[in-house]
């Protein structure tokens, strides 16, 4: 299993190391995490996608707390081939927990696309964003998401972004 280097470091985190972009690594751990600056998602991360799927490899970025008209799990965008990108189907981004009815559908449907995606062996590296925003704004128990992250079939590559990454994330990318 290939890895992809980690960026923006704590001292006392080694699961959460320093980097300016993305590479592939030796073999070593099935989560990664890389911190990055609040609300931005950083174009390193989708151009060295974007190099990795073009060794063969699929990769899935989903920006679980971003919206856009006419996306939504059933509206994969294909960046390039081997390069998915999904957002919720939303005309707006979440930022706060207060969410109608339709937008709290959207998103349990998303978040249900993610799990059965992290269980089937579609892609080799999945990129989710904003993982640990989304626990922090209550849209998902921090259980649902560790239970996500320890099953993963033998392959799937799970990278985490986003601000504050919650203890017990890292404490399973350590």
């Amino acid at each position: 299993m290939n890895t992809i280097a980690q960026l923006n470091s704590h001292p006392e985190n080694t699961s959460v190391t320093r980097s300016s972009s993305l590479h592939y690594s030796a073999p070593h751990k099935q989560i990664q995490i890389f911190e990055t600056p609040a609300d931005r998602f950083c174009t390193e991360i989708v151009a060295d996608a974007l190099k990795i799927a073009s060794t063969g490899k699929r990769v899935l970025i989903v920006q679980l707390l971003k919206g856009g008209i006419r996306q939504g799990h059933d509206r994969v965008i294909n960046l390039a081939q081997n390069l998915d990108w999904i957002r919720c189907n939303l005309i707006r981004n979440i930022s706060i927990s207060d969410l109608n009815d339709l937008e709290l559908h959207n998103f349990e449907q998303l978040w249900k696309h993610v799990r059965g995606v992290a269980r089937s062996s579609e892609y080799s590296i999945m990129i989710l964003d904003d993982l640990s925003l989304a626990i922090e704004l209550g849209l998902i128990s921090i259980e649902a998401a560790t239970n996500l992250l320890t099953k993963l079939p033998e392959g799937l590559e799970i990278i985490l972004t986003g601000t504050n990454p919650h203890a017990a994330i890292v404490e399973l990318a350590a």
